[in-house]
């Protein structure tokens, strides 16, 4: 990111600059996932210069799976195309279904609500306690790094988050601004404000398989603004 940036707006209008130059090099088709795969880019080259020493999570720890985690549009249609490209489409067909029926069974619940159920991701791997789609997970999991792993697997097992689950803050805030910046580009990229909107990610991800591809969406989103 940034580093001769004075404020969050001058730091969060330069990403809107990068996503939206860099997007622009690609073909309209890959646009909106360019956006956010080069957002994803940027939070990774930039975390990766952070202290890593006190963070505590692994392998195994997937206590903030069962969170409720929201997402970009551009986002859902990465993990959308990732599917595609890793498994067979009989194995995605199926994931997809699995998808949309957890995206009806948290409808509605409220983070802490959702928290306090432990429903979770359909992309966790129970077993291993792996996320399955690492390489294409959201920025709101790539941001999520906790400093303390008893304490999220404490506030896990009791349901309670009323503590606050302990996260590194630096991550947290950088995550955060890509993904404002992300629903900045995805706006003007429609050329309406509903398409920034944020979204529960197996609403998201079922919502992406609607529509099939970004592009189809972009367009059925600029025809309801003209409507």
């Amino acid at each position: 990111m940034r580093t001769d940036a004075t404020n969050e707006a001058e730091q969060l209008d330069w990403l809107v600059r990068e996503l939206r130059s860099d997007m622009r090099k690609l073909p309209k088709r890959r646009q909106l996932t360019g956006a956010a795969r080069h957002a994803q880019e940027l939070f990774e080259t930039n975390a990766a210069r952070l202290p890593s020493g006190h963070l505590a999570c692994g392998a195994g720890c997937a206590s903030c799976c069962n969170a409720h985690v929201g997402v970009e549009m551009a986002e859902a249609f990465v993990i959308l195309e990732y599917l595609r490209r890793t498994r067979s489409d009989d194995t995605v067909d199926d994931l997809l279904a699995r998808t949309a029926a957890r995206a009806s069974e948290v409808a509605g619940l409220d983070p802490a609500t959702r928290w306090a159920a432990r429903v979770p991701c359909i992309f966790l791997d129970p077993d291993a306690g792996t996320c399955t789609i690492y390489e294409a997970r959201p920025l709101a999991c790539r941001g999520y790094n906790s400093t303390n792993r008893d304490a999220c697997e404490a506030m896990a097992a009791s349901g309670d988050t009323k503590d606050g689950i302990p996260a590194d803050g630096e991550r947290l805030g950088r995550s955060r601004l890509l993904r404002q910046a992300l629903a900045r580009v995805t706006a003007l990229s429609v050329g309406s404000e509903a398409a920034a909107e944020h979204f529960e990610l197996h609403t998201a991800v079922t919502g992406a398989a609607e529509a099939g591809e970004a592009l189809a969406w972009q367009r059925k989103m600029r025809g309801k603004t003209k409507g």
